[in-house]
């Protein structure tokens, strides 16, 4: 038995279905699951935003393979939900792998961890963080250290890229009953995707557009430069700060300039974030009453992943190191597609 583990939004979802296909790869006759169980946990979401739940079924119609909880009595997964719940993972540095197999354990489902122990030293995040790591954090956000660290990972790209190869555990093989899933790696150089390029196509592919909308922004798209934009704000607002403070969407914007003839930018963020863009043009360097561009801001809730399939209409891409944005980048058919992120291991064509 394999079990993959999924959570948080579409992206990630995608990108965890994809090591499934890579397990399935290599172990075509073993019994594999999907586990979902963090969609059932409340308290989570308080932690790390779980979007709109689980959503591949429902989007994608995907029903394989079954998920551990069909094949599980009631009366033993409410006593596996009772000690992942009793574990408090979430304030244990989000530690499900060990929450999680020592839960099935308890019913008798022995997996063997390969995902890691995110937390060896049991500590409850109290969400004050030492004076040290505070220091270091207002240190690394200088504009000098952003720019130190941007032309040193640019010197050490072949190595740090190297670094993030997790080939041999995507595409493992082996008889042991195992715990993985949420590597995220795909979306990264160096991992062997090609393996499974085809199923992923196959697999991920997207209901069509029904509403006038959504439809007549298609049609645009697919008839001029377009260049998506996907200005990813809100729950990673903080981590992705340096993407607006520090020109990176400046850099971006004008590498399509030199390389694009007369480009239509369009913008994909999240709700709530279109007029911070509109507010903020010389952030993206873009004049918004020269340049052409559109804002996207009607596909809410459960039709956000409708953003994803317009970026995949687009002919360029401009994004940030989510992993929404990168599948929308990830599906444009344009052959000469020009695809840019903030980072060197991102499986884009340009870094800037």
């Amino acid at each position: 038995m394999k079990i993959v583990h999924i959570e948080s939004g579409l992206g990630n979802q995608m990108l965890s279905y994809c090591e499934y296909l890579a397990l399935r790869k290599m172990n075509p006759n073993d019994d594999i699951y999907l586990e979902t169980i963090i969609y059932d946990i409340p308290e989570c979401n308080d932690y790390i935003c779980q979007w709109n739940g689980y959503e591949l079924e429902r989007i994608f119609g995907i029903k394989e393979p079954k998920n551990i909880r069909d094949i599980i009595p009631n009366d033993k997964w409410q006593e596996l939900m009772r000690e992942i719940r009793s574990s408090y993972f979430w304030v244990h540095n989000w530690n499900y792998p060990i929450a999680f197999t020592n839960a099935f354990k308890k019913i008798g489902i022995y997996l063997e961890n390969i995902r890691g122990d995110f937390d060896p030293n049991n500590n409850i995040i109290t969400g004050e963080p030492e004076k040290l790591n505070i220091i270091k954090k207002i240190l690394y956000s200088t504009p000098i250290a952003y720019t130190i660290k941007r032309w040193y990972y640019k010197f050490k790209k072949d190595e740090i890229i190297k670094s993030q190869n997790k080939r041999d555990i995507l595409f493992i093989k082996t008889d042991k009953n195992i715990f993985t899933g949420q590597w995220l790696s795909f979306k990264l150089k160096g991992n062997d995707r090609f393996l499974i390029d085809d199923y992923i196509r196959k697999v991920f592919t997207f209901p069509q557009f029904t509403d006038k909308r959504n439809l007549d922004l298609e049609r645009e798209l697919k008839s001029c430069n377009s260049v998506a934009i996907h200005a990813r704000r809100g729950d990673m607002e903080s981590s992705l700060a340096w993407c607006y403070k520090y020109g990176y969407f400046k850099r971006a914007v004008s590498h399509i300039r030199k390389n694009v003839e007369n480009p239509v930018f369009v913008f994909f963020t999240n709700t709530g974030s279109i007029e911070w863009c509109k507010e903020n043009e010389k952030i993206f360097g873009l004049n918004f009453k020269k340049d052409k561009v559109i804002f996207v801001d009607w596909n809410i809730g459960e039709d956000s992943y409708r953003d994803m399939q317009l970026m995949g209409c687009c002919k360029h891409a401009i994004i940030t190191s989510s992993s929404f944005g990168w599948w929308g980048a990830y599906f444009i058919e344009n052959p000469n597609k020009i695809t840019i992120s903030p980072e060197i291991t991102i499986d884009t064509t340009y870094h800037c």
